[in-house]
């Protein structure tokens, strides 16, 4: 099981505080982190202990979102719904949950300018899910528990099953 963010985040801030945060899974928690660079705007990224990648966003789409039935299951809005919106993709900024094989198991649905600001975002980004499972080992993500995230940032508190 692995982290995957697809950068770059639009707010610098946020952007960098998720980088902290994946280092943080991988140093302190065993997790594989990975970036999947879709959207570079605020210069390289140095010293990552995981893969760094620059794909295409439509990569991207091809690869974990489209025709992904483990992933149609676990969100809602399906893929197409939540990252084609008015016919271009909306992918940066997110996060994904990736199983062994590499298929994305779960991502998070919110579009890539949902800064935390806007009425219902406060606390549904891509950032606060990464700080619940970096710094709450308690509510760290797990196999077991895929079924019941819903691509909100939600997931299941403290179920007893560590990250395989």
């Amino acid at each position: 099981m692995k982290t995957r963010y697809y950068a770059d985040g639009d707010i610098r801030e946020w952007h960098e505080h998720a980088l902290r945060l994946l280092r943080t899974l991988h140093d302190e928690h065993g997790i594989a982190v990975e970036i999947d660079r879709i959207d570079e705007q605020h210069g390289p990224i140095t010293d990552f202990p995981g893969e760094v990648r620059d794909p295409s966003p439509e990569e991207v789409y091809e690869r974990d979102l489209k025709r992904n039935r483990d992933l149609n299951q676990t969100i809602d809005p399906t893929p197409s719904e939540a990252f084609k919106r008015y016919g271009s993709l909306d992918i940066a900024g997110n996060i994904a949950v990736v199983d062994d094989k590499g298929t994305v198991q779960w991502a998070s649905i919110l579009p890539g300018y949902a800064d935390g600001y806007g009425p219902g975002a406060e606390s549904q980004t891509a950032v606060d899910f990464l700080e619940d499972i970096a710094t709450t080992p308690s509510n760290r993500i797990c196999v077991e528990c895929l079924h019941l995230l819903d691509g909100g940032e939600t997931f299941c508190p403290d179920c007893g099953h560590e990250i395989t």
